[in-house]
């Protein structure tokens, strides 16, 4: 593996360097994202325990749903648009007008929470205890949205470094920060969530100030229809939003029909196994603009090349990360306590199918780079029906693992049927 790796980045060419070397980066910022996520989840279960640390998890699932949809699509489609350097300079109007109109989005959707919170906490999760929890969550909505946005703007014009602290490094880095502070003054579990929202909205008061700098100016004029920008990130938005219920669908289900410490011990399981994941981030963050840049000019070798030398990479790195978390699992989740090992075979299966699909490629963003971002959204809303379906009928069988599995199949359906679309449609080989 070693040697394989090593002739693969000795045949790089200058822009599958710089794709190394910016991925070197975000993998460093990515790692402290990681580490501040999980001292904050160690906060959580050494001080709390597993039960604590569910209704955490169950808050932050609405959080990640809620935002999702209150991003509307625009990050992703900023990456495109932004991914033209003319478009950068000569037309800053479009990231302003779309910012205000997906905050105001995103704070009708708290409101809109607000007012449904006891028939999310109480008639849905039968969970009464959630209802604080829930209530710090959902109001940090409208900081994250803003900050994504900011990320995705950056991360259009090569801003790598600054993506990866938005996207990874900062929230739960602030958040096990204030989370300390809160502790040292009063501890209480509540802290958690307070925690969480003053680290989104301190990253968000960064993130703006640094969009700021890069444009050099606040403009809202814009010779751009900003309107039919929307009507084009609206697919985005929904092939990203499946890609968030498919990421929390299976915690959200725990929520209904298992306890609070199940819901923990799942959740340590999948932050552990995220981390296989830890290098298609890296790498999808200096590849994404790389790709819709040599697509739209045209420069079909290029692109190619950046596709075949993508999948290789991550596969390389992402077998190295999976066989140090099935030899040492044990140790691991034995890291958060003696009752999260309960989760072993959860984690087996999550790092297993994840392994899979790095072979496959970065099928994801190499269709809404490329402008299948409908067809995308079609494979994505079968894989979401097939995820829901399948924690339904696993979940209250086989509880935790029956979730895992139902993620596992669902995302290879989602990955492989892009995969062969792709090859069969378009010519684009991304797999091995």
């Amino acid at each position: 593996m070693k040697t394989s790796l090593s002739k693969l980045l000795k045949k790089s060419d200058q822009d599958q360097k710089e794709i190394i070397k910016k991925a070197i980066f975000f993998m460093g910022f990515r790692g402290v994202g990681i580490l501040g996520g999980y001292l904050f989840t160690l906060y959580i279960t050494n001080n709390y325990g597993a039960d604590l640390n569910g209704l955490v998890v169950l808050s932050f699932s609405i959080f990640m749903f809620a935002t999702i949809i209150g991003r509307l699509g625009i990050d992703v489609n900023l990456i495109k648009f932004y991914s033209t350097e003319g478009n950068w300079e000569e037309d800053p109007g479009v990231f302003y007008r779309v910012l205000l109109k997906s905050l105001f989005f995103s704070s009708l959707l708290v409101f809109i929470l607000y007012l449904a919170r006891d028939f999310l906490v109480i008639d849905l999760f039968k969970k009464p205890q959630l209802s604080p929890y829930y209530f710090w969550a959902i109001v940090a909505i409208p900081g994250w949205v803003i900050t994504m946005l900011c990320a995705g703007a950056l991360r259009a014009r090569g801003f790598n470094n600054w993506f990866a602290f938005f996207n990874n490094t900062g929230r739960f880095s602030f958040a096990f920060i204030f989370v300390c502070l809160l502790g040292w003054i009063e501890m209480k579990p509540i802290n958690i969530l307070i925690a969480h929202f003053f680290g989104i909205y301190l990253l968000t008061m960064i993130a703006l100030i640094v969009i700021v700098k890069k444009f050099k100016k606040i403009s809202f004029r814009s010779t751009t229809n900003t309107w039919a920008f929307l009507k084009e990130s609206f697919p985005m938005m929904l092939s990203s939003t499946i890609m968030i219920f498919l990421g929390w669908m299976d915690t959200f289900i725990l929520g209904v029909y298992e306890t609070d410490e199940s819901i923990g011990i799942y959740n340590v399981a999948l932050k552990l196994a995220l981390v296989t994941s830890f290098s298609i981030e890296a790498i999808n963050s200096s590849l994404a603009p790389k790709i819709a840049n040599a697509y739209v000019n045209n420069l079909k070798e290029k692109f190619l090349g950046l596709i075949k030398f993508s999948t290789r990479l991550n596969f390389s790195l992402t077998v190295l990360i999976v066989m140090v978390l099935l030899v040492f699992n044990q140790w691991f989740l034995g890291m958060f306590g003696e009752e999260f090992k309960a989760g072993s075979m959860a984690l087996i299966i999550l790092c297993a199918i994840h392994l899979i699909n790095s072979a496959v490629g970065s099928v994801g963003i190499i269709m809404q780079m490329t402008g299948k971002q409908k067809q995308y959204q079609y494979i994505a809303i079968i894989s979401l029906g097939i995820n829901l379906l399948l924690n339904f009928i696993l979940i209250p069988r086989y509880g935790i693992n029956g979730a895992a599995i139902a993620t596992a199949i669902s995302l290879s359906v989602w990955n492989v049927s892009g995969c062969v679309y792709l090859k069969r449609k378009e010519n684009i080989r991304t797999y091995l």
